[in-house]
């Protein structure tokens, strides 16, 4: 059976899954250059690429909500059969049940015909493709971003193949009350940063390090979280007038930063706790946009509520179709699931890559060069992990200042993190979680509060990356390897003629693809 899943809200993507196993997870951005890009996507070109065709699509997956494409073309889903979203109990305040109260059955028009599929709740896809690309066989599901299906977070719990129950609001939902964590992130960074909306949270918890929690100021911010996510944060309570605006530099606007990381952590704790509680679960994956909050998760993870936890590759709206098309080929079909952690590497393919390069890699890294590494199919997220990654060597003094300033061109605060070898004491395998790094030897890639955020290499991952690190270790004794996105101010690279034009704009030094090493000195 051919599955096409479809999200076409901001992050717009597309899952291709055949007899249950993943054929490509694709974000338009990637596609089309446009960071965060949403709406429709020209659907036949990509189909073509994996040989599949129109005709051959057996169910088509959606979800019903969407956003207009950037060029103002109106789009609408044509459904038969009656959506989740237009039933009476849809806006209910803390609506709890099983998940079929938050899906439907429909003949969907598409490709010129009628295809059969679903449509699946925003929350619901998030709670599927965190549990279903887990290595749990059951687990407890934490879910938070910025809404989605008019409702800001969930729990629900799993096992097996099955969602058994979901739950929406963390107990926060009473009339105008609904706990909105991801907006007010959203929200600081566009109207007191001027910042664009969608990269202004992924910004400020770098810029939370630097300041100091305050109590006044977290408390301003709950009741924001709670009644008016959507507006500026209310300066003028501070004795700052009618300015709005914030400086990285200030210590009030570092401050406030680090007051939404204290009150986001204690947030995500005490959904824990209520997660805990309410179903019997000893696991728990961790997903939507706030899962990317690397300090709240290690927080749960550490807080002794649970033996283990898991955060997946893409919890932010780029894997909503991967959540979709999972959630209807094992709960709705019935298929049976081995539990086990999905590749991240699901994109487009680049090529393969001889490992007789990666001697001259380690020469290169070792000579303090910066490399740009781009091969194999591109990762699916929000982060680097390896395929589409720019590499330095984390020991360098100036080392994040230099790719801020002469690579990525971006804000002074904002930290690195590694590619480690070996067991660190948490589950990050997508950089998803923080430990302690020492700024003597790795200043690198080790932030203003002693922490780093690690992608953690072992035996069954990527062979070429496990090779390089095993060889720079043997080499130098150090078994980290600064690890950045290969982008400079765009999505991160998909093709190598891409990688090719960012590396010539930029101050990049060499360039790895399936072609060989090239530097700009010949």
């Amino acid at each position: 059976m051919r599955i096409l899943s479809l999200y076409y809200g901001h992050d717009a993507n597309l899952t291709l899954l055949e007899g249950g196993e993943m054929v490509a997870l694709l974000e338009k951005e990637r596609l089309t250059r446009i960071k965060h890009d949403q709406g429709p996507m020209d659907l036949e070109p990509i189909l073509e690429q994996y040989g599949w065709g129109p005709d051959s699509v057996d169910l088509v997956v959606i979800n019903p909500y969407l956003r207009p494409a950037r060029n103002g073309q109106p789009f609408a889903w044509e459904l038969e059969g009656e959506r989740y979203d237009h039933r009476p109990d849809y806006k209910q305040d803390g609506w709890a049940g099983p998940p079929e109260g938050r899906m439907s059955r429909h003949r969907i028009r598409l490709f010129g015909r009628w295809v059969e599929g679903y449509a699946v709740d925003h929350h619901l896809a998030h709670a599927a493709g965190a549990l279903f690309t887990s290595p749990f066989e059951a687990a407890g599901i934490l879910t938070a971003d910025g809404s989605g299906d008019l409702r800001a977070c969930a729990l629900a719990w799993g096992s097996g193949h099955r969602i058994h129950e979901i739950e929406y609001g963390w107990g926060y939902e009473n009339k105008k009350m609904q706990l909105n964590i991801g907006a007010v992130w959203a929200s600081l960074g566009e109207y007191n940063f001027g910042m664009k909306r969608l990269e202004g949270a992924g910004k400020l918890m770098g810029l939370a390090s630097y300041g100091a929690p305050q109590e006044e100021m977290a408390a301003a911010l709950r009741e924001q979280m709670l009644y008016y996510p959507y507006a500026p944060f209310q300066t003028f309570r501070f004795g700052r007038g009618e300015e709005l605006g914030l400086d990285p530099r200030d210590r009030f606007a570092q401050d406030v930063c680090a007051s939404l990381q204290r009150l986001t952590t204690d947030l995500f704790l005490e959904a824990a706790a209520r997660l805990k509680a309410r179903f019997p679960v000893d696991r728990a994956v961790l997903t939507g946009g706030c899962a990317m909050n690397c300090v709240a998760n290690t927080a749960v993870h550490r807080s002794g509520l649970f033996a283990d936890t898991w955060v997946q590759a893409q919890p932010h709206d780029g894997g909503l179709s991967l959540g979709q098309a999972l959630f209807v080929w094992h709960h709705v079909l019935g298929n049976r699931r081995t539990p086990k952690p999905l590749t991240p590497y699901l994109g487009t393919d680049a090529g393969p890559i001889d490992g007789n390069l990666i001697p001259g890699i380690v020469r290169l890294l070792e000579a303090g060069r910066s490399v740009g590494l781009c091969y194999g199919k591109a990762e699916s997220g929000p982060r680097a992990l390896g395929h589409r990654s720019i590499l330095l060597d984390p020991r360098i003094p100036d080392g994040k200042e230099r790719l801020n300033r002469e690579v990525k061109q971006r804000e002074w605060y904002r930290p690195y993190a590694p590619m480690v070898l070996g067991e660190l004491g948490v589950p990050s395998k997508f950089m998803s979680y923080v430990v302690a790094s020492d700024a003597a030897e790795v200043p690198a890639v080790t932030h203003v509060d002693g922490t780093t955020r690690p992608q953690i290499i072992g035996p069954g991952d990527d062979p070429f990356i496990l090779r390089l690190l095993k060889t720079w270790r043997d080499k130098t004794g150090c078994r980290l390897i600064l690890n950045t996105s290969f982008n400079c101010q765009e999505p991160l690279v998909n093709t190598v003629e891409q990688a090719r034009a960012t590396w010539k704009r930029t101050g990049l030094d060499v360039l790895v693809t399936p072609r060989g090493i090239e530097t700009k000195n010949g």
